[in-house]
This record gives structure tokens, sequence and C-alpha cells, in this order.
């Protein structure tokens, strides 16, 4: 009888770190991707997700593969509802923050801004959004924030420039590095420039803010990459509107 006993005690005791031993290591999923294994990491994920269907750190890979970025939000904000206490709540809390903030819902942006320094205080993402979380009083009365039915149009108040034309497919030809580049926003404020700046700074694109005058008018232009031809550029730009639901444009510098 004290066999048995102690066998169930270290059935008891065993268990619960064999099944933590079991949970899949997340981190090492986002290094492969980050290394650019994201095609090979997409492939496990059905399997992933059937064997562990409620783990929070799965569900946010999900949200990373997930191209559609309004599918994508979904995801990150089921993990916030279902699972606040998780150690990936924070990185999806701040992954819908990002999103609501690339599309220019800047109202949006800041209550869930608000909530990741109130729920998560010693998050590792609170210092590098502390210089980007909302737009000024003076923007908000010149342009107001979108519908969820205009979400659809970029964060920006004017593009192309008057001046400029988009480049045409019979350019479509090898260039010198850095010709062409993605206008993804133009402002009459250059605080508003800075903060998209910041946001693609922040995904590690190469991004740089221009001022441009037109019949007396200053606008901030925001550039983001270098390619060498134009459906580089394209490219560029459809993964931009997929992830993000930015619009953008191919121009030369």
């Amino acid at each position: 009888m004290k066999a048995l006993f102690c066998l169930f005690t270290i059935l008891c005791i065993s268990t619960p770190v064999l099944a933590q031993e079991a949970s899949p290591d997340i981190e090492k999923y986002l290094s492969r991707i980050e290394k650019g294994g994201t095609d090979e990491v997409r492939s496990e994920l059905p399997s992933l997700l059937s064997g562990y269907p409620n783990n929070p750190g799965v569900l946010y890979l999900q949200g990373v593969l997930t191209s559609d970025g309004t599918e994508a939000v979904r995801v990150y904000q089921s993990i916030v509802d279902n699972f606040p206490r998780s150690e990936w709540a924070d990185d999806a809390l701040y992954k819908v923050y990002q999103f609501y903030y690339a599309i220019g819902l800047y109202r949006t942006a800041e209550i869930k801004l608000n909530q990741l320094k109130t729920g998560y205080p010693h998050s590792k993402f609170i210092p590098g959004v502390a210089s980007t979380d909302t737009k000024t009083l003076e923007d908000e009365k010149q342009a107001p924030e979108p519908s969820q039915v205009d979400a659809e149009k970029p964060p920006q108040e004017e593009s192309p420039l008057p001046d400029e034309k988009p480049v045409t497919e019979h350019q479509n030809m090898p260039a010198e590095r850095g010709q062409y580049t993605l206008q993804v926003g133009a402002y009459s404020q250059q605080v508003n420039a800075e903060k998209q700046k910041l946001f693609f700074e922040d995904l590690s694109y190469n991004v740089e803010v221009i001022n441009k005058v037109k019949d007396g008018r200053s606008l901030f232009v925001v550039l983001v990459g270098d390619y060498k031809t134009v459906d580089d550029a394209k490219a560029k730009g459809a993964e931009f509107k997929s992830k993000f639901n930015v619009n953008s444009m191919v121009v030369t510098r």
C-alpha cells in the first residue's frame, strides 16, 4: 500500500514537469523566422496548433505568420483577452498597438498603449513606444480619426505630392542602388512624419523624412527603403499593405 502511495505521489509531481517540458519553445521558432525560415515554420504551424490549441505562445506565433494584418490583430487581441497573465500578452498587445498606429487609428492606438503601460508596466516594449504614443491635439482637430470603414486609407495627409508622378511600368529596369524608394506618407506636421518614421524604424527598415515645398506649402515626406527595380519596390509596398494596411507609392529620389 505504501509503495502504491509513493508511486502515485511521484506521478502527481512529475506529470506537470513533463507537461511543462513538452511546451514548444516559441523563442526558437521566432528566431528561425528572423533568420529567413518563415516558410519552414509556417509548415509546422498546423501541427503546433493541433497539439497546443490553447497555448498563447503558439497563438502568438500564428499571429506573426499571418500575412493579413486585420486577421493577425484578431489573433493578438485574443491572446490579450484570454491569456492576460501569459508571458506573450504584452508582446501581443504591442502588436495590436502597432497595427492601429500604422493604419492611422491614433485614438485606438493610444488606448492600447495606455493598456500596455497600465497592465504591463515592466514590459520591454514600454521604452520603445514612449515617444510615439499620440498625435498632438492640433492634428486631431485637423485630421479626425477615420472610422473602421475607412481603415483601408493610408495614414497620410496627402500623397503623392502635387508635383510628383508615380513611377510607370516602362521604367522597370535595373538601376543604381537607392534610385527607387517607397513614399508611405506626406504630412503638414513634422511630428507626425517622425512618428511614422519611428514605426518603420522599429521594424528595422531604412527610413528618412524629407521636407518638400510646393507653392509655399511645406510637406514632410516619409520614404522607406532602397530598391534597384520598380518590381522590388512594389513587392515591398504590397507587403506593407498586407501586414499594416499602409498604402505606398514608388518614387525616384
